[in-house]
């Protein structure tokens, strides 16, 4: 039902003036020890560190927090904090020039631009026996959810604190005191917990499983105002949403959509949306994420899968698939991931020399001298675990940026590199008046096709089908080079035929089109 034109499936590739290219790749920006797996990562920006963005990255157990900042890895684990093994999910916020990191396994920590490691928000009255499930801020707020205080759960509670000054936490959270901003407020109306939450224009949206509510600040003894939004949707996990240019890019557990506070829509559909969900390991919706790369125009809804294109199989402790979106221009792709547990905005030094790089090469290496003279520039920074039996050997820290035309001046990452792959099946013709009890004979394709390196490592396969919904039989692939070649010649029949492409290796192609040579044979059966 496709038009000719259309793809069937792909993964690991991308679409942009009117050609189809590699997909952005994972590039090594720092390797971390064997026994440090990192859960999480988030930036804290130069307003708090005087310089270079500082990635952060809490260990799976909570027992370690690194950083990485201008080519420096450091230790930012707190005083006598003692590891929990979860897979809860982290939150992190940035208000007044202080960081803070949470699981709810954990009291909240936070870190001002003078602290050298993280500490305790105990120091700032909150109670040492209080946890939550997503910690935000929102306006001079710090703003707590799906409370636990003691014994006792509050799944549908909003806690915020006194408005908080410049350089420090707030100093009060007493719900009680007359003399303060801080409150809580318990959503009774709610029927399943919050989740997470996040600032949009004037407003902070909570999400919860199933129900979608707003918080206004209105100031007076009231502070704030809640109303429900959106019934029947919700988010999948913390760090499921983005904010972009006034709207909310939300993953649910059904459903991708966007929303401006007012009106919701739906931006995944038919054989994608299936694609996505029917291939989501629901048992490990814990470590879903929501990222966005503004260099590209980029949102990436990244999730463990087990659908039948992933690279890296049978994932247990990080997300291997993500679908793109790509906003500007409403169109959606999948990539593979490398085990990924977080992603960030940041940037890095490159500190790159002759010699470190002597054994990369320059197609590898991405970017330029020139660039790495300036190269404080926002960059899309992942979190990735080492698992051996995906071939993945260390814990790292990756830039994600483009083969050709990437700012990043990093060696590809060859263990986190699988191939780009497009597929077409199906293909009737009818859309040039061939009877569907045709038989259709390829016999030449000629494509419109570019490589950045030689020798080539782009194939082409072809194959067919007699019924629909039948298997197809393919031939083998065969290697096209665009410097000595002008076509494929093709033996292939079949009332319904398919073609596939597959580019191995650490480098770019671009696909613009083909023409292909067809006869029409006689009807069969």
């Amino acid at each position: 039902d496709l038009p000719a034109t259309a793809l069937s499936s792909g993964v690991n590739v991308r679409f942009e003036n009117g050609t189809i290219s590699r997909s952005p790749v994972f590039r090594t920006v720092h390797t971390f020890s064997d026994s440090f797996y990192p859960r999480h990562v988030f930036s804290i920006p130069p307003v708090s560190t005087g310089g270079y963005y500082m990635m952060v990255l809490p260990s799976a157990d909570f027992g370690a927090i690194k950083a990485y900042s201008g080519a420096t890895e450091s230790d930012l684990t707190p005083a006598g904090i003692v590891g929990s093994s979860s897979i809860e999910p982290f939150t992190n916020s940035f208000l007044g020039a202080v960081a803070y990191l949470n699981r709810q396994t954990h009291v909240p920590y936070y870190k001002r631009p003078s602290d050298t490691q993280f500490k305790p928000l105990t120091d700032f009255d909150w109670d040492a026996g209080w946890r939550c499930g997503s910690l935000r801020a929102y306006k001079d707020f710090l703003v707590a959810l799906n409370v636990t205080k003691g014994a006792t759960s509050y799944p549908t509670m909003v806690k915020w604190s006194d408005i908080t000054g410049y350089g420090g936490p707030p100093a009060d959270w007493d719900e009680t005191s007359t003399t303060n901003s801080a409150g809580e407020n318990i959503l009774n109306e709610m029927k399943d917990r919050i989740i997470d939450g996040l600032t949009l224009r004037d407003s902070f949206i909570l999400y919860g499983e199933s129900e979608v509510w707003s918080m206004d600040y209105i100031g007076g003894s009231l502070i704030f105002r809640f109303r429900k939004l959106f019934d029947n949707t919700g988010i999948i996990n913390q760090n499921c949403v983005v904010h972009i240019d006034g709207v909310h890019y939300v993953m649910d557990r059904n459903d991708i959509y966007m929303h401006d506070g007012a009106t919701r829509k739906s931006i995944v559909h038919g054989a994608n949306k299936d694609f996505i969900f029917q291939g989501l390991r629901t048992d490990l919706t814990k470590f879903a994420f929501v990222t966005h790369n503004p260099l590209l125009n980029e949102i990436y809804f990244c999730y463990p899968a087990d659908d039948n294109l992933v690279g890296f199989h049978a994932p247990s402790s990080g997300c291997n698939r993500a679908y793109v979106y790509n906003y500007r221009r409403n169109t959606g792709s999948f990539v593979d991931l490398a085990n990924v547990t977080g992603s960030c905005l940041g940037s890095i030094e490159a500190g790159d020399t002759w010699t470190t790089v002597e054994d990369v090469s320059w197609e590898a290496m991405g970017g330029s001298w020139l660039g790495a003279e300036d190269d404080k520039g926002l960059l899309t920074l992942f979190a990735g675990r080492m698992d051996t039996t995906q071939g993945l050997s260390k814990n790292r820290l990756y830039g994600y940026d483009l083969i050709t035309g990437g700012r990043l001046p990093a060696p590809v990452e060859t263990e986190a590199l699988k191939d780009a792959y497009i597929e077409r099946t199906g293909i009737d013709l009818d859309e040039i008046g061939a009877n569907l009890t045709l038989y259709k004979a390829l016999q030449a394709i000629y494509p419109q096709h570019l490589v950045s390196e030689l020798p080539s490592k782009t194939s082409f396969g072809f194959g067919g089908s007699t019924i629909v919904g039948q298997a197809v039989t393919w031939t083998p692939y065969e290697t096209y080079d665009p410097t000595t070649q002008n076509k494929l010649d093709i033996r292939q029949t079949g009332r319904y035929l398919a073609y596939r492409m597959r580019h191995s290796g650490p480098t770019d192609f671009a696909l613009s089109g083909f023409d292909i040579k067809i006869t029409l044979r006689g009807r069969r059966g």
